[in-house]
């Protein structure tokens, strides 16, 4: 009888090398050259426009499509509209900008994505002249760097 139960007892073992060996064969991810983690970041916006509105300053931008590395960006999160505000006689007035809005991207993972986005700032003082910049945000929590850079003086 000694002779059955052998084999029966190999059974678990070999079952468990097969498993590991499938296991390292697959590995994980794509496959495919490591990413640097600076080159996955959306490329910048250079086409922010901003325009004067009866009630407010309407920016607009298109929707960034490729990562520095030149890859296909799909895990867009949001954009942050980043704005300052100086006298008109202070256009180098040293003044941080400030987080003005975080836009969500709703239709990521969509078949049809927006391919243009905006947002009106309503939030203003006469006599002001503000200066605005986006990023473009990923799932990751990553961005981009600054868009280009659009200037306004508000007059009502």
């Amino acid at each position: 009888m000694r002779g059955f139960s052998e084999p029966k007892d190999k059974w678990p073992a070999s079952l468990l090398c097969l498993c590991l060996l499938l296991l390292l064969a697959a590995g994980c991810g794509r496959k495919g050259a490591p990413r640097a983690p600076a080159l996955t970041v959306p490329a910048a916006i250079a086409d922010l426009t901003a325009r004067v509105e009866d009630r407010g300053i309407r920016l607009g931008w298109s929707r960034p499509r490729v990562a520095l590395d030149g890859r296909a960006l799909t895990d867009l999160a949001a954009f942050v509209v980043l704005r300052k505000g100086t006298r008109p006689d202070c256009p180098e007035c040293r003044t941080a900008f400030r987080e003005r809005a975080v836009l969500s991207v709703e239709n990521e993972g969509r078949f049809f994505r927006e391919s243009k986005y905006g947002f009106t700032d309503r939030e203003l003082r006469a006599g002001t002249v503000y200066r605005y910049r986006v990023l473009t945000r990923l799932v990751d929590g990553s961005a981009s760097g600054p868009s280009n850079e659009v200037s306004v003086e508000w007059q009502p």
